[in-house]
């Protein structure tokens, strides 16, 4: 798999391991796209500068793989030995060719941007900074490849329980479908792209009123557990979709309803990282909408921390 001459998966996972950034793609909005400005490694800054860019590729899944490039190779700078930074890129390169195959740009911007939290998540775990995690029951087995990796990584960094930690970041890289496969093919989502903040404001609604006609427009196809599953979102959908959440939670005063119908997005296997990430770096920006995107953050972490 190849994500395309300007940017491949090879080039994002040698960026990951602290190597060289991707060319910059030629056309002026790929261009601009990727010309955020620096940040140290695991700071706010770097999240900033990660959202930015993405705001700059306006949904060009060229530039956000660009855009990846660069957050991944901010977070693993300075992390691994030549050898560890060889297993780390092979092992991406190889589920990247798993997840991505045969699906387009769309689908390497997705994995693009699920390997930006998988190698933040790494990073912290190897320097030692990550809480505890262990893999899930039904986690991705690991292949030679990935336990060659996990094998250097953990002996450079003996993190406590390393191993059991390392491969717990598996899932954050594994497309959810050898199931979906039997199923349907993955489908674009009815009634994309939403009403932006400035419609929903424009609209005079507000309140209860607000919260009935999110009820009527939103897909219900979204709203889901097994639905979600079947649906292809790409980044521009997904941010479309979590400013939606965001901007009509706030002017509902944060009406259960919003969140109980966003919830199947955030639980999702498939979309679920992708999710919880554009909201977070939402609610991490200097936009307008970030102090109510940090509120549906806590409202929707309360619902899927609690019983359902």
């Amino acid at each position: 798999m190849r994500f395309s001459r300007q940017a491949s998966l090879l080039a994002l996972a040698l960026a990951a391991c602290g190597g060289t950034t991707p060319e910059v793609p030629a056309d002026d909005a790929r261009r601009a796209a990727v010309t955020a400005p620096s940040a140290a490694p695991g700071s706010r800054d770097e999240e900033d500068a990660y959202a930015a860019c993405k705001a700059r590729a306006s949904g060009d899944a060229t530039a956000l793989t660009a855009c990846a490039d660069t957050a991944i190779a901010a977070a693993g700078r300075g992390v691994d030995s030549a050898e560890a930074a060889a297993a780390f890129r092979a092992a991406l390169q190889q589920l990247g060719d798993a997840a991505t195959a045969a699906d387009g740009a769309a689908a390497r911007a997705t994995f693009a941007e699920a390997a930006v939290h998988a190698a933040q998540q790494r990073a912290a775990l190897l320097s030692g900074a990550a809480q505890a995690a262990v893999a899930s029951s039904d986690a991705a087995k690991p292949t030679d490849i990935w336990a060659r990796s996990r094998a250097l990584s953990c002996r450079e960094h003996p993190v406590q329980r390393c191993s059991e930690r390392y491969d717990a970041l598996l899932p954050l890289l594994t497309l959810p479908p050898a199931r979906a496969s039997a199923r349907a093919a993955p489908a674009p989502a009815a009634g994309l792209p939403l009403p932006g903040c400035d419609a929903i404001e424009a609209s005079g609604k507000v309140g209860g009123a607000l919260a009935d006609a999110f009820y009527a427009r939103y897909p219900k196809s979204l709203a889901g557990e097994a639905s979600v599953e079947q649906l292809a979102l790409d980044p521009a959908a997904l941010d479309n979709i979590v400013r939606y959440l965001v901007c009509v939670a706030g002017a509902t005063g944060y009406d259960p309803v919003v969140a109980e119908n966003g919830l199947a997005l955030f639980a999702s296997k498939r979309h679920g990282a992708a999710a919880h990430h554009a909201l977070s770096a939402l609610a991490r920006s200097i936009e307008p909408a970030a102090a109510a995107a940090r509120r549906f953050n806590a409202q929707i972490t309360g619902y899927l921390q609690g019983p359902r």
